[in-house]
């Protein structure tokens, strides 16, 4: 009896599937949009902003560690190689500047929601939870 109801009235139920994709697309933006959802949005770039400054970090060290080792090798390495590592050291640090320059943004980003969206006294609560870098990511 039900697929005969809908292969008469196809018209319905085809409606029905796009009214039900409007729906939940309409939902989705709405919790995106509200306030709870932008908060949930901003630390979730600002927790991809601090794996990428500690990424850039890690980079930068490692490329420290590999032109010191090859500096105390200058008599047996090619001077190309120990050229080469100092402009990798280079790279790295202009590479981590700009994660750690991300970071500030998503943080003041983070922090002007915080203040103009939440009353003042979850202020404080709110930027412990979301703006204290985390030792581990």
């Amino acid at each position: 009896m039900t697929l005969e109801i809908a292969t008469r009235n196809w018209a319905l139920v085809l409606a029905l599937v796009f009214a039900s994709a409007i729906v939940i697309f309409v939902l989705y933006r709405a919790l995106i949009d509200s306030v709870w959802g932008q908060l949930r949005v901003s630390a979730r770039q600002l927790k991809f902003r601090y794996r990428s400054a500690d990424r850039a970090q890690k980079a930068v060290n490692k490329a420290v560690a590999k032109l010191e080792k090859l500096r105390a090798k200058s008599d047996s390495v090619k001077p190309r190689h120990v050229r080469e590592a100092s402009e990798a050291l280079d790279d790295a640090r202009a590479l981590g500047k700009i994660a750690e320059d991300q970071v500030l943004i998503a943080e003041t980003q983070m922090h002007s929601l915080i203040a103009d969206e939440y009353p003042p006294p979850q202020h404080e609560a709110l930027r412990r939870k979301y703006l204290t870098r985390p030792d581990k990511i």
